[in-house]
């Protein structure tokens, strides 16, 4: 399991890799509702197999994009 967060002005975003075995897991489930409570944004990823570094290198390469776009 991978866990990213940032916050962007007064908004906080979790974003969630995990596989789907780890999703079902009572603790995570727990965790999950953990950071709803304290009002951030949850962002959950389920893939089959853990190829985490992969997904994060897609996901950070759009972030940078989207950050040079801003106005």
């Amino acid at each position: 399991m991978k866990i990213t967060s940032c916050q962007i002005t007064k908004t906080k975003y979790m974003q969630i890799y995990l596989t789907k075995e780890e999703f079902e897991k009572q603790e995570t489930k727990e965790m999950i509702e953990k950071y709803k409570k304290e009002k951030y944004r949850v962002s959950i990823f389920i893939d089959g197999k853990e190829n985490y570094p992969e997904i994060l290198k897609k996901v950070v390469a759009k972030q940078a994009e989207l950050a040079t776009n801003v106005c």
